[in-house]
């Protein structure tokens, strides 16, 4: 079992509206959350996961979700190039949160460290108060992550666990 199952079976009800997944990566929770939302927005930056996402998609045929190519953050800016050749010019857009204006049951954020700057880019979001998982690859990530969210009205279950790679993970499933 992964973590995103076990996590996932925390989050109840893993239902409803509309999921938010910033961070996609190859579409672990966004995959999954179109059998349970009626509308699954997944938000991937990275040129080849978000390919791999939009192929798992089509190959199922799935109606229900959008992939979005974006890099999310508390403040809208020209894109940097994501590529790492000098001949190869991949850029994405960075947007907040807020800007697309959506109305989510449930948003998972796994930003692998800008989780601080895609909650403050939310706070219009964050004020209908979907519940949310955050994942922190940090103690400062999560002290900073946790202060915010708590600032902004939430309750927090923290959840502190050592990965495969010895390394400590934390979650805040918020409510």
């Amino acid at each position: 079992m992964t973590h995103e199952d076990w996590l996932r079976s925390l989050v109840s009800p893993f239902n409803g509206d509309l999921f938010i997944d910033v961070g996609a990566h190859v579409g672990t929770w966004a995959i999954r959350a179109t059998r349970t939302f009626r509308r699954v927005v997944a938000i991937e930056p990275h040129p080849v996961f978000n390919r791999i996402l939009r192929t798992t998609v089509a190959i199922n045929n799935l109606h229900n979700i959008s992939v979005v190519s974006a890099i999310l953050s508390n403040e809208s800016d020209e894109a940097p190039n994501l590529s790492k050749s000098r001949r190869t010019d991949i850029r994405v857009p960075i947007r907040t949160l807020d800007s697309f204006g959506l109305k989510p049951t449930l948003i998972k954020i796994d930003t692998e460290g800008s989780e601080l700057h895609v909650l403050q880019g939310a706070t219009q979001t964050l004020r209908r108060k979907p519940a949310m998982v955050v994942e922190t690859h940090s103690p400062e990530a999560l002290a900073t992550s946790r202060q915010f969210v708590e600032s902004q009205g939430y309750s927090i279950r923290e959840i502190r666990l050592e990965n495969r790679f010895g390394q400590i993970q934390s979650w805040l499933l918020c409510n």
